[in-house]
């Protein structure tokens, strides 16, 4: 059966990954900009995980009390070097009704984590359902070129506008024909240029002269 993407909201949630290397390194890397409270147990860990738990952004428990841990959790991640011991731990922590990932080895898992393409708000998703790795990591690669970082203040410019424009208490046709002028102008190759200019222009000759465009505009030419 194919896999059903979803996008989970992991702020405050409890996640523990079992592993101390790099390949855990570079899960918690990932996992720290999304909010979530990390968890890790490993007897050794990379120096980088070391600072990390020195620093309080990630917190060790030892691996005999792992179970004991699991009832407050919502995701577990095994990634030590041992696919019998990341069974034992999926396994384990099928029992508690929680999410698993055990690194490569997706007939344990009850959940696949994807390569992703981020620009701010902007996020791509990228799976072969487990089969191949290596060429999600590769149309991964090809997507990074063609979504630069100017999607992520275009996104933030439409979404500061969306709020403005619902708060105007048009008929939703309206607005929803408004939208799709903003996204179908020339407003990302302006940003990507930062032509400031450019972008009054464009967004007056869309949502009219008397619309109040200046605090959104100057909040995401400050990131550009």
């Amino acid at each position: 059966m194919p896999y059903y993407p979803i996008f989970l909201d992991l702020n405050n949630q409890n996640v523990i990954v079992v592993g101390g290397g790099e390949v855990a390194e570079r899960k918690i890397r990932n996992f720290l900009i999304y909010g979530c409270k990390i968890y890790i147990s490993s007897p050794h860990l990379t120096p980088h995980l070391k600072q990390l738990v020195a620093k309080k952004k990630i917190h060790h428990i030892p691996f005999e009390s792992l179970d004991t841990y699991l009832d407050d959790t919502f995701m577990v991640i095994a990634a030590t070097d041992d696919p019998e011991v990341n069974s034992q731990i999926a396994s384990q922590a099928k029992k508690h009704g929680l999410l698993v990932n055990t690194v490569d080895q997706p007939k344990d898992c009850n959940f696949i984590m994807p390569s992703i393409v981020k620009r701010g708000d902007l996020q791509i998703a990228i799976s072969t359902s487990g089969k191949s790795p290596a060429l999600a990591k590769k149309i991964r690669k090809e997507m990074d070129s063609t979504f630069g970082p100017e999607y992520d203040s275009f996104i933030e410019l439409l979404g500061l506008l969306r709020i403005k424009l619902l708060s105007h208490g048009q008929p939703s046709s309206k607005n929803k024909i408004i939208f799709q002028k903003l996204v179908d102008s020339n407003l990302l190759e302006l940003i990507k240029n930062e032509n400031l200019d450019g972008v009054r222009i464009a967004l007056k000759s869309i949502l009219g002269e008397e619309f109040p465009i200046e605090d959104a505009v100057k909040q995401v030419f400050k990131k550009v």
